[in-house]
Formats: structure tokens, sequence, C-alpha cells
């Protein structure tokens, strides 16, 4: 089994702390675009974080296998090669009423 793979299954499994993390890094609602370097980067410093290290080129297919699996599950909806659109309602902006 290949090193990448275990470390997508790594993200893929701790996918709710991966997503918070993503999102305290930069703004993450639901409905709005996610790029591919941006999970490219997040993959990195959240392996890093994590006191595991990982190459370039090694991150951008972990970053693709877990846009994978979030396609899947419906979380992200492919809008073009690198762009998705985040479907997670948990990340609406909360309306004050």
């Amino acid at each position: 089994m290949s090193t990448e793979y275990r470390k997508s299954q790594y993200i893929i499994g701790n996918q709710v702390e991966f997503l918070q993390f993503m999102r305290s890094r930069a703004p993450l609602f639901h409905l709005s675009n996610l790029f591919f370097r941006d999970l490219h980067f997040a993959v990195i410093d959240f392996l890093k974080r994590k006191k595991v290290r990982v190459r370039q080129t090694e991150a951008e297919l972990i970053a693709r296998e877990v846009a994978s699996n979030l396609e899947k599950k419906s979380m992200l909806k492919k809008i073009n090669a690198t762009t998705w659109m985040l479907n997670n309602p948990d990340y609406s902006l909360k309306k004050n009423v």
C-alpha cells in the first residue's frame, strides 16, 4: 500500500477535523467555491501539523484522492478540473433572526 494512500485515508478518516482546519485558514462556506490549490496546500499544512512529511507532488495526489472521496459523499460538487462547490449545510452562514 502506498504512503499516499495511507495519508489520504488519514485525512478522509478525519474529514471533519480537516474541513475545520481548512475553515480556520480561509473562508469556507456552504455553496462556496473550493479551489484545488487551496485543498493542496491545506493537505500539506494539515499533515505538517500532524508531524507527517509530505512532498508537493505527493500532496497533489493526496488532495485529488480527498477531493474524489468528498465528491462521492456529495460534499463537493465538481465545477471543473480545479474547482468544486462545497455542499455542506453545516458550513452555512448563520442568520440572526
